[in-house]
């Protein structure tokens, strides 16, 4: 395990562990005017990058407080990733039978579709003429389940009761395999075929948006209030004001910005205390 502060007490001959699984951060507020892309340059030139936050907790390292009203963080929902594509990054769509990337690049977009709609729209279902579109995971949808045999064939069935996205998974993963995978014109095909033509069918693919610049793996946000809804289209880069609410915005935009520096500590305390039985 790499871990960047260690504290280790010795306490009656018994020896405790306790490892923070994050770098300590140190923030520093950066007052010029920059586009995302500008900002994150700077910061990996003179700092670590553009700012992450794990917790609350990181709130408190923006010392001295100031006052601005947005300044860009390190959070960004590249659309080179996911529009229109199957790409390989963490934030490109997955299918849900193996939580990985497409192998073969196949898609079946249609309609403008994936726009990422109000900012929500982070699962897929199948339309009326085999198209693929994205639209909320909380949408109530039929859905089609495939079970795979012993001879790598699969077998698909239609059910008609109305989920949302995960209810779905949940309840193709309890009587069958999962949803569908879909890598291939022949797989399209036979899961439309499962189908009544008219129906919007919820299918496997998903995917989870937003990264942080450094890649760091956190799930941690602090939208601010009906946030993100990508306003227009193309909001894909992120802002925080003083209270640290989070609001997405267009990349190009000029603004202050936040870096932050990593402290690579590693601190070892131990202590030892003397009883009658030693």
């Amino acid at each position: 395990m790499d871990c960047y502060a260690t504290l280790i007490l010795l306490f009656f001959g018994f020896s405790f562990s306790s490892c923070y699984r994050f770098p300590l951060r140190k923030y520093y507020y950066i007052n010029t005017l920059m586009t995302w892309s500008d900002a994150q340059h700077y910061c990996r030139e003179k700092y670590t990058d553009l700012a992450t936050f794990e917790s609350v907790d990181d709130f408190k390292r923006l010392k001295p407080d100031f006052s601005y009203s947005w300044a860009w963080i390190g959070l960004k929902d590249d659309p080179k990733s996911w529009k229109g594509v199957m790409g390989n990054d963490t934030n490109s769509w997955r299918w849900s039978a193996t939580s990985k990337t497409s192998q073969t690049g196949y898609h079946n977009w249609k309609g403008g579709d994936p726009n990422s709609g109000g900012g929500k729209e982070n699962c897929v279902i199948m339309g009326s003429t085999r198209g693929w579109h994205d639209v909320s995971c909380q949408s109530l949808k039929s859905f089609v389940c495939y079970t795979a045999t012993n001879q790598n064939e699969k077998t698909y069935v239609f059910i008609s009761a109305s989920k949302t996205w995960h209810s779905a998974q949940a309840y193709c993963r309890e009587h069958y395999t999962d949803l569908p995978t879909i890598e291939n014109t022949k797989e399209n095909s036979d899961v439309y075929s499962a189908k009544p033509g008219n129906a919007q069918a919820w299918i496997g693919l998903y995917r989870v948006p937003w990264t942080w610049s450094d890649n760091t793996q956190s799930s941690f946000r602090f939208w601010r209030s009906g946030c993100p809804d990508n306003y227009l289209g193309n909001q894909f880069c992120v802002v925080e004001n003083s209270l640290h609410e989070w609001n997405d915005i267009n990349c190009p935009y000029k603004f202050p910005f936040i870096c932050h520096q990593v402290l690579r500590l590693r601190t070892m305390i131990k202590m030892k205390i003397q009883t009658d039985a030693d």
